[in-house]
């Protein structure tokens, strides 16, 4: 009895030893799955044929996020990781890179896209997954008028940026206007939304389309001089390969900009760090958008992000890089206060962002009407620029509109004067 008795005790104990280790071993587990990274996507032109120079700076952007959130103990106590995927600025690379990051990289949100056809691609993917995707630098309005819940954007759309054109126009006194775009999404958004704008105000106009590939334009630019009356402003909506040579020809010609016709380009690339090396003189006295606060405006932390960014990268972020860095605290902000990083906790708490960072005061707006304004920053900041030097950074250049934040008393600086 005495030798069962051991037994017994013996089994006993070995038992509770199992149990203890295994116990162990599953908080060890615990404590590794809670120290794991959340990985988070993010899209982009990182190579031609798409805006591969502005990709690159909102990728660094999107680096200096996640490196100060790690710096600080990650969100939820875990590692930011991001995983980049290059779109080429095109369709099928955004619908593929979108379906890699979800279904094989696991990530919990994305964030990025500089071309707004690209990221129609990427949302439908996003959509049927429920996982949350912000919008940085597309402008199209079918983007969020589609009324998904996952899609957030922290730019301005094409109706914000351009009512900002238009009645810059009517102020500034033009009365004849050609309008060029390219056939994309991002380019027919433009010009759907001008044209009311400038019917509002009485300004008459010419559209023409144009591929987003072209390079050549003489046809079209002969065919605006010519025009009777003459056109007094050249409204351009290009950000693809072709945006350049427009500005080049459109300048070689002696169009615009000249002391008869003023020029503006929307979309991004007279922001670009490639915009002068591409266009030279050419680019002197053209108009374009900053879609973000004007230096002047900047607050603490678009400055702090700015010395961050320079002293990394020894250059000066686009205001598409900031925006960029936003989206990224935008996205840990809700993941925090989800405490989760589930789907549908995660739109909750985007829903119910209310944060400052480098552009302001971040908030969504849940309502739909107009459709395109469902989880749009309504407040995203849009300044129109105007160059009066060559080689001058977007940030430096006169300010002329809106007049509340101007820093220039005229509203247009025309060549020769």
């Amino acid at each position: 009895m005495r030798v069962k008795g051991r037994w017994h005790v013996t089994s006993k104990l070995l038992v509770l030893i199992g149990a203890t280790v295994l116990a162990s071993s599953q908080l060890i587990g615990t404590s590794a799955r809670a120290a794991d990274p959340i990985k988070v996507g993010w899209v982009g032109p990182l190579s031609p044929p798409g805006g591969y120079a502005e990709g690159a700076l909102m990728k660094q952007a999107a680096e200096i996020a996640a490196d100060e959130l790690n710096a600080k103990g990650g969100v939820l106590g875990r590692p930011i990781k991001v995983i980049f995927v290059d779109t080429r600025g095109k369709p099928e690379e955004g619908t593929a890179a979108a379906e890699r990051l979800i279904s094989q990289e696991k990530v919990v949100a994305i964030t990025g896209e500089f071309h707004s056809s690209v990221f129609l691609a990427e949302m439908e993917v996003a959509h049927k997954a429920g996982i949350p995707i912000i919008a940085v630098d597309v402008w199209a309005l079918k983007i969020t008028a589609k009324g998904y819940p996952e899609v957030f954007r922290v730019a301005p759309n094409q109706a914000l940026i351009a009512a900002k054109y238009g009645d810059w126009m009517a102020a500034a006194g033009f009365k004849n206007v050609a309008v060029m775009f390219e056939k994309t999404d991002g380019g027919q958004s433009g010009r759907d939304v001008l044209l009311p704008v400038l019917d509002k105000h009485g300004i008459k106009y010419e559209v023409v389309g144009a591929d987003p590939s072209a390079t050549e334009f003489t046809a079209q630019i002969e065919r605006f001089k010519s025009h009777q009356p003459p056109f007094d402003f050249f409204m351009t909506f290009y950000s693809e390969a072709g945006a350049y040579p427009l500005v080049s020809q459109s300048h070689t010609l002696g169009f615009a900009p000249t002391a008869r016709t003023g020029m503006a380009n929307s979309g991004g690339p007279a922001v670009d760090p490639t915009f002068w090396k591409n266009v030279g003189q050419a680019g002197k006295y053209l108009l374009t958008e900053i879609v973000g606060l004007p230096k002047n405006a900047w607050n603490d932390k678009t400055k702090a992000f700015v010395a961050a960014f320079k002293k990394k990268y020894n250059q000066t972020p686009s205001p598409q890089a900031i925006e960029n860095y936003d989206a990224m605290l935008v996205l840990a902000d809700a993941i925090q206060r989800a405490k989760s990083t589930d789907g549908k906790a995660l739109i909750a708490a985007l829903e119910k962002t209310d944060i400052v960072l480098g552009r302001g005061r971040y908030t969504f707006s849940t309502s739909h009407e107009p459709d395109w304004a469902y989880h749009q920053f309504m407040s995203a900041p849009v300044a129109l620029v105007q160059y009066d030097k060559v080689d001058q950074e977007a940030e430096d250049a006169p300010i002329i509109w809106p007049r509340d934040i101007a820093d220039v008393k005229y509203m247009y600086l025309k060549p020769g004067q």
